[in-house]
């Protein structure tokens, strides 16, 4: 079995690398689920280690609906990741009813047109699409990897769903979800995986921005789907009262 570990940094590929790792997933802002990482952090990945480097292209964090700008900046920063070697870009699009969006995927696929492999994230788990229905429809768009839990929450507890659509052939299906040392004997022996998705994570510190009064972050918590967007009305309010001073 191979092993692709879940990296939120060039550090934590580095770490992943000198664990023997497979694979990386390369994503920035794991606390949101895993965003684009700077090209920086890929490039130092691909030049320090031997890794395979499957890079998240997700812009915010939310859901997986977005608009026309916010399609066109994926497709650049894909571009831009292909260009400089990735071995995989990871991407997911819903509609707002929830369902997949096939016609961004196929958009996506096009672009990327065989270059690397395309790689259709756990949206795939909270969509209302279909299991198996939707694993064929992204096999026949040219998707090469689903990464999934079975649409449960956990891999373990998705196994039967995830053996169904391995069974479909024709495209990679990777475990992921709560997957650790101490089940994936388990996991194996239920769906004969090849490869799972992990990750292995130690609580670090750096207090050098602590403040009594002055916050670099949210002082609440987001709920789920949430997520900040400027306002430009709000800033041209700013920006005429500022003019007038």
């Amino acid at each position: 079995m191979k092993i692709e570990v879940c990296c939120g940094s060039y550090i934590d590929a580095l770490e992943a690398y000198k664990g023997g790792a497979d694979r990386v997933e390369l994503c920035s802002d794991l606390f949101f689920g895993g965003l684009t990482p700077s090209l920086g952090a890929f490039l130092m990945t691909r030049e320090n280690t031997k890794l395979e480097i499957a890079v998240m292209i997700r812009p915010r964090e939310g859901g997986f609906c977005y608009n026309d700008d916010e399609f066109e900046l994926m497709l650049r920063d894909a571009e831009i990741f292909i260009q400089n070697g990735a071995d995989a870009i990871v991407f997911g699009f819903l509609k707002e009813d929830k369902t997949i969006d096939y016609d961004k995927c196929e958009k996506f696929c096009s672009v990327v047109n065989g270059r690397c492999k395309t790689v259709f994230h756990k949206a795939f788990d909270v969509s209302k699409s279909p299991l198996i229905e939707s694993a064929i429809k992204l096999k026949q768009i040219g998707i090469t990897r689903i990464l999934t839990a079975g649409k449960e929450k956990t891999a373990l507890e998705g196994s039967n769903n995830i053996k169904k659509i391995i069974e479909i052939g024709g495209i990679e299906i990777l475990p992921a979800g709560n997957i650790r040392i101490h089940n994936i004997k388990e996991l194996h022996d239920k769906i004969n995986c090849t490869w799972v998705h992990t990750s292995a994570f130690e609580k670090s510190i750096d207090y050098s921005a602590n403040h009594d009064s002055i916050h670099f972050t949210s002082t609440t918590l987001p709920l789920q789907g949430e997520y900040k967007k400027a306002n430009s009305k709000i800033i041209k309010e700013i920006v005429e009262y500022g003019g007038n001073l």
